[in-house]
């Protein structure tokens, strides 16, 4: 029953988390959602900032707090990409219930190509990054699949890849999220704010895995940290 458990707990948090993040690219694309990131009755501009600050702060400590070793080794390699992946929807749902629109514009323009483009590059990055890994044991599947058979020892989740992309940046799907967010022809002062953050969130993220991924594997990333650019 418990492995019964641990799996089923897996499959409902990897698809809140998919459809998180489905519904994440629709808000901030302003189209195909029930809430954009431009949507809703407007509060006064002040108190919008507050709150939407707010959210965003919410989801990088969830992101990162919970993706340090501390709360690995707590939680176990089983039950700790489930949890990650429940909450990342929970506090993804909060963002899209919650955000306060600030509608006017920032930007504008009518050649929309460049942007286009811009946009299939985030998704081709994200996607090369992603088959350039471990996806099944990058969202926690290998692990659950290993315990609900029995086996022994659940594997390890991969620590980081050389492959593909990583040959070049040792963050690629932070450069494909970044793209994704400032890729816009219309940029509005949420908009703006809400890729800013995101942004900022992104570099302070990728220095505190980093410096987790040096203490857990010692002179081998750092020589990887060497070689290869941080981001481009």
């Amino acid at each position: 029953m418990k492995r019964a458990a641990a799996l089923a707990a897996w499959l409902v948090s990897f698809a809140a988390s998919m459809l998180a993040l489905v519904y994440l690219v629709g808000f901030v694309l302003n189209r195909y959602t029930f809430s954009t990131v431009d949507s809703g009755l407007q509060i006064p501009e002040r108190e919008a900032v507050v709150i939407d600050v707010a959210l965003l702060a919410l989801f990088g400590v969830q992101h990162s707090g919970l993706a340090r070793a501390w709360f690995k080794r707590a939680a176990g390699p089983v039950w700790s990409r489930t949890v990650y992946l429940l909450t990342t929807a929970l506090v993804l749902l909060a963002l899209f219930v919650l955000w306060e629109p600030m509608p006017r514009l920032v930007w504008s323009f009518e050649t929309r190509w460049p942007f286009r483009l811009a946009l299939l590059a985030s998704g081709a990055v994200v996607t090369w990054a992603l088959l350039s890994q471990s996806a099944l044991s990058f969202v926690g599947f290998r692990q659950v699949w290993a315990y609900f058979r029995g086996e022994p020892r659940a594997p390890a989740p991969v620590a980081f890849s050389k492959r593909g992309p990583y040959r070049y940046s040792r963050h690629p799907m932070m450069i494909g999220t970044v793209l994704f967010l400032w890729a816009t022809p219309e940029m509005s002062e949420g908009h703006l704010l809400l890729a800013a953050v995101w942004t900022l969130y992104i570099l302070l993220a990728t220095w505190w895995e980093e410096a987790d991924l040096e203490r857990e594997l010692g002179a081998a990333y750092a020589d990887y940290r060497r070689r290869v650019r941080r981001l481009v």
